[in-house]
């Protein structure tokens, strides 16, 4: 996500126009953190939630009803609720090498993922888990090797047959 947000030219220009927004606003709102009262900036709100526009971001940060965590305080909530899942499912088996997967180190590997979907994706026991990805790539490439073999197979048995 670092990465993601440096020398980002898109960005630049959604952080030019958020400039230009809070400058027009009249009574522009300094936000602290809900749990633990930091300084929060609009900036790096923005550099969080790259698909929304300046506009929205403006919106949802002047709106009186939402509060913001930190992100220290908001990976903090993302670990109380980890502890939650665990609670139900403690570990999982990788598909590939049988190794053994805790839900943190799922959620590192899905981190892309919303917390209720990690917990739906850990709790069905139809989903494939797998350590990473090197394990999920081991795995694709045999079964697809497996399919492949099965086509030429049957391809092999229907010009026999003509």
């Amino acid at each position: 996500m670092y990465h993601r947000k440096i020398n980002n030219a898109a960005m630049w220009k959604k952080i030019q126009k958020l400039r230009e927004l809070i400058k027009m606003e009249s009574n522009f709102k300094e936000r602290v953190c809900w749990n633990c009262s930091k300084d929060l900036n609009i900036y790096d709100f923005l550099s969080d939630n790259v698909d929304f526009t300046p506009e929205y971001i403006l919106k949802l940060w002047q709106t009186p009803i939402l509060e913001f965590h930190c992100c220290e305080c908001f990976r903090n909530l993302k670990i109380d609720e980890l502890k939650k899942i665990e609670q139900e499912l403690p570990t999982r088996i990788c598909l590939k090498c049988n190794a053994l997967i805790d839900i943190y180190k799922f959620s590192k590997f899905h981190n892309y993922l919303k917390i209720h979907e990690l917990r739906n994706l850990w709790l069905d026991s139809k989903f494939n888990v797998f350590c990473d990805n090197l394990c999920q790539r081991k795995y694709f490439k045999i079964y697809y090797d497996f399919l492949k073999k099965r086509k030429l197979e049957k391809q092999k048995e229907l010009q026999k047959q003509i």
